[in-house]
């Protein structure tokens, strides 16, 4: 070959307006929960191990995997979710195969937009759905956990651009929780234990994308950021307003047990089952006095017609020109003994890097022989923008005639030249003679060649429990968490136990 050329703080979002060590799991069985009409992803199914303590919770795109240990044992898989009749598969029939389709069956009434008729309290016809908010709320400390408890849980964090995800990270932690009466982030009695921890190299990963957000070259459109002092875990948690209803939480619920409901206006109601309990599906919105024109800030909730317990919460905030997510939360609870204890909380929100990354050619080689050019570029090539017409190669002024372009590795384009287009090549040949123009070539990222330009993304941090401990203490002895500092320089603590507990890594990439 010739050569040519050689080439911490913790979030609360407030919107402003100006006005590793890893556990052997590699033997796993593969599902995909659907919907049995529509055929379409069911996100956040609870899969429970029938008559086990213990489970995990689906995807947003409706896939998880399973041990399988668990189909040689026998065990028998529960799938459960908000509107869908509740689903028992046998593990000894599931053929080891991916993707194994698990169909549930939409269970759903509708009822009046605007009242339900019920009978409340104080003898009324009709109860509105300001009045069953209000209800949940003055329930939380009767149907939630006030005394200690733990979870332990799969944890992951990672960035998504143009629906790739980049720099997932997986942890298997356990959340010592002293009850709704504290603060999940500044009481010294809430801490967590790190038993496992990846930073996982199958899926890319980007340095440029975990730069700390500084409001200049890393923002969020619209929002400033109020830190009091965490790691992503911490993030995400201070991000859940059903645990945190007496704290500061974000725009627009602030302190959902004092804001929420006068913040809010209240739409739709229907009523869909868990199982076969009842809860009511609010619609609401937040007041255009508090979002302006230039946002919308929506959401969901779920309470139970029996005991009010509020069963899961969504929370989405959208600019009204481009119907751009600025952040989104996702909350769920279920019921254990009668109290709720957290089934998982996903929270993302959008940011905006200014790279400084230049997506460039750091050489181009000729391979005689092939009568090939190799393109080698600086970063990882998106397949789909590479063209033959966009390579343009030249002899002493006079165009040589691409025939095909493809990509060989990650990083390599081979570009073949048709051969009488060609001049004749030996040792002697002055390469200083081929020049080349590329164009439109892009990166995974969806940076453009030779370009330096601003990457939108999302950044995610999710958490899944897959085991419940109540009346659990916090251990005298165990090497905690530092909230003030990232998990990766967490110490993992080695437990018994443990490796029951496992990581559901997206099936996407």
């Amino acid at each position: 070959m010739y050569n040519m050329r050689n080439y911490k703080l913790i979030f609360i979002f407030f919107l402003t307006f100006l006005s590793s060590q890893s556990q052997d799991h590699t033997k796993e069985i593969f599902f995909r929960v659907i919907d049995s009409q529509s055929n379409m992803p069911i996100a956040y199914a609870t899969v429970q191990i029938k008559d086990k303590n213990i489970g995990i919770v689906a995807n947003d795109d409706g896939s998880f995997r399973i041990p399988e240990n668990y189909k040689i044992n026998n065990y028998v898989l529960e799938i459960s979710c908000i509107g869908y009749k509740t689903k028992f598969v046998e593990l000894k029939n599931i053929v080891l195969k991916q993707d194994n389709v698990i169909k549930l069956t939409p269970k759903i009434e509708l009822l009046d937009q605007v009242v339900i008729n019920a009978n409340t309290s104080n003898g009324s016809n009709n109860i509105t759905a300001v009045d069953i908010v209000r209800k949940a709320i003055l329930n939380i400390q009767k149907n939630y956990p006030l005394e200690n408890y733990s979870t332990v849980g799969y944890y992951r964090d990672y960035q998504v651009i143009n629906n790739t995800y980049y720099n997932l990270n997986e942890a298997i932690i356990e959340s010592f929780d002293y009850g709704f009466k504290s603060d999940i982030i500044m009481d010294s009695k809430n801490k967590n234990v790190l038993y496992e921890y990846v930073e996982n190299s199958e899926f890319s990963r980007d340095p440029t994308l975990i730069q700390p957000y500084d409001g200049f070259s890393k923002y969020i459109d619209d929002t400033k950021i109020s830190g009091q002092g965490g790691n992503e875990l911490g993030i995400l948690n201070i991000h859940n307003p059903i645990r945190n209803y007496e704290h500061l939480s974000f725009s627009f619920v602030y302190v959902f047990k004092r804001k929420f409901i006068d913040n809010h206006k209240f739409i739709n109601i229907k009523k869909v089952y868990l199982n076969d309990e009842i809860l009511y599906e609010i619609d609401f919105e937040a007041k255009e006095s508090l979002t302006k024109s230039s946002h919308k800030a929506e959401g969901k909730i779920y309470i139970s017609k029996e005991d009010y317990a509020i069963h899961k919460f969504s929370y989405n905030v959208t600019k009204k020109a481009s119907l751009e997510t600025i952040f989104e939360v996702v909350v769920e609870y279920k019921k254990t003994n009668e109290l709720m204890y957290l089934n998982y909380i996903s929270f993302n929100n959008q940011f905006n890097i200014s790279d400084a990354f230049k997506f460039d050619v750091v050489s181009v080689d000729y391979d005689a022989n092939e009568k090939a050019f190799y393109v080698k570029f600086n970063s990882k090539i998106d397949q789909k923008s590479i063209d033959r017409k966009d390579f343009k190669f030249r002899y002493n002024k006079k165009k040589l005639l691409v025939e095909d372009a493809e990509l060989v590795t990650d990083y390599d384009v081979k570009v073949t030249v048709k051969g009488w287009s060609l001049p004749e090549i030996d040792e002697s040949t002055d390469m200083s003679g081929f020049t080349y123009r590329i164009k439109n070539i892009y990166d995974i990222s969806n940076r453009k060649i030779f370009k330096t330009q601003q990457i939108k993304g999302y950044q995610f941090r999710e958490y899944f429990t897959q085991q419940i401990f109540e009346n659990k203490a916090l251990p005298n002895n165990a090497q905690f968490i530092n909230k003030y500092s990232p998990l990766s320089e967490a110490q993992i603590v080695e437990k018994s136990g443990v490796s029951k507990y496992w990581l559901n890594t997206p099936l996407k990439r």
